[in-house]
């Protein structure tokens, strides 16, 4: 399955299939684009995924479902359909649609299955084991949780404190626990805390000590002020 936008290892759960239309449009004349929207639940029913479609939708224009798709960020994956061409004659046209939605079911079944082995095999937020790479998950991770709230900043937090201990445990010496509680501190003065360390860990990795030094001293006197 090819997705023209997301990621088949990372699907949102949230697709939209679309095909053009060549020649009469049978949902709604003059329309060059046919779309649908498919939504695949992760609260599982025992080992089923719930799965609702929605009924076609007709665009006049490509440009209008693009607009919605790109209105809407990282919300959906997409994947284009063959061209949809109704033949003429009533039995042959009831055939056609018979094996278009065939088709469309066979997407649906893929995507679900895409889903699946997200869930099986959840992407890790480090791409490496180096600590660049360990600091880039960081600020990933640290600007998710400062956009989240409620139970998902929870989901985050949990997410974040096991990327820490694996940091901890495979670079054990940077000070990850001050770290920690910087991240977790409210307000401007957390972030600013937050922030220095990800400075410091950097310059430290690349062997910039003395603008570690310079950092760690700010760092010491944000931490002094009550």
């Amino acid at each position: 399955m090819v997705l023209e936008r997301g990621d088949i290892h990372q699907p949102t759960g949230n697709l939209i299939l679309y095909c053009y239309v060549i020649g009469d449009n049978p949902f709604q004349p003059d329309c060059e684009i046919i779309a649908s929207n498919v939504v695949v639940s992760f609260l599982k029913i025992n080992d089923n995924f719930p799965v609702v479609t929605f009924p076609p939708v007709s665009f006049k224009a490509v440009e209008d479902l693009r607009k919605i798709i790109t209105d809407n960020g990282e919300l959906y994956d997409v994947v284009k359909l063959p061209d949809f061409e109704m033949p003429y004659g009533k039995e042959t046209g009831n055939r056609y649609i018979q094996e278009r939605m065939e088709q469309y079911n066979h997407y649906v079944i893929r995507y679900v299955e895409l889903c699946k082995n997200k869930e099986q095999n959840p992407e890790s937020e480090v791409k490496g084991d180096g600590v660049g790479d360990y600091l880039n998950a960081i600020v990933n991770v640290s600007v998710k949780y400062k956009n989240s709230r409620g139970l998902a900043k929870e989901a985050v937090k949990y997410k974040m404190d096991q990327l820490l201990d694996n940091f901890s445990y495979t670079h054990p010496q940077y000070d990850l626990e001050n770290f920690r509680n910087a991240l977790y501190t409210m307000g401007d003065r957390g972030d600013e805390l937050a922030l220095l360390y990800v400075q410091k860990f950097n310059a430290i990795s690349e062997e910039l000590y003395e603008e570690a030094s310079v950092i760690h001293k700010k760092i010491q006197h944000l931490e002094s002020i009550n």
